[in-house]
């Protein structure tokens, strides 16, 4: 077989054909404009970055807004009725609804709702604040979920009412 482009045989296994440098572009090598330290962190956040799974959020939304029903997280806030029970995956609830607020609040950022909006700079001070606290022991993760959850579901709504975020509220 012969490589027309370098008029040259070759194999189908062989080398791929090299490009020739041109001596009159100039080059040089690529230099961040950041520290070493920087570039590790910033290669680690792209290494441990998940998407964010919505319908899943959501599930979590209905399930510390309103318990082990099935109904719609438009109908925020708890229902009533017996308190929230103590759940064993509290740490992967509050981890997932601190990806959401992480996402929903950087993009707030970037099209400068703050500015905007002064409600949505009130819920993103809010989701940073929460976002930052540990969950307390048992007894009192429900309630600090539940903020999340009440920041998590206003946020979106807000987000989307403005036309920052499409897509995510389920009709």
């Amino acid at each position: 077989m012969v490589n027309t482009w370098l008029g040259e045989p070759t194999s189908a296994v062989g080398p791929a054909p090299t490009r020739i440098k041109d001596p009159a572009v100039p080059t040089r090598p690529w230099t961040s404009s950041h520290d070493d330290e920087t570039v590790r962190q910033y290669l680690s956040a792209l290494r441990e970055w998940a998407s964010v799974d919505w319908p899943q959020v959501y599930d979590d939304l209905d399930t510390v807004l309103h318990g082990e029903q099935e109904m719609s997280h438009h109908a925020a806030g708890h229902s009533g009725g017996a308190p929230l029970r103590v759940r064993d995956d509290a740490e992967e609830l509050a981890q997932r609804l601190r990806g959401a607020l992480k996402l929903l609040t950087s993009r707030a950022v970037r099209d400068s709702a703050a500015e905007k909006y002064a409600d949505i700079a009130s819920l993103i001070k809010l989701a940073d604040t929460l976002r930052a606290e540990e969950l307390p022991g048992p007894r009192g993760s429900m309630g600090r979920l539940r903020g999340l959850a009440q920041v998590t579901l206003a946020l979106t709504e807000r987000l989307a009412e403005v036309g920052i975020v499409k897509g995510l509220v389920e009709c």
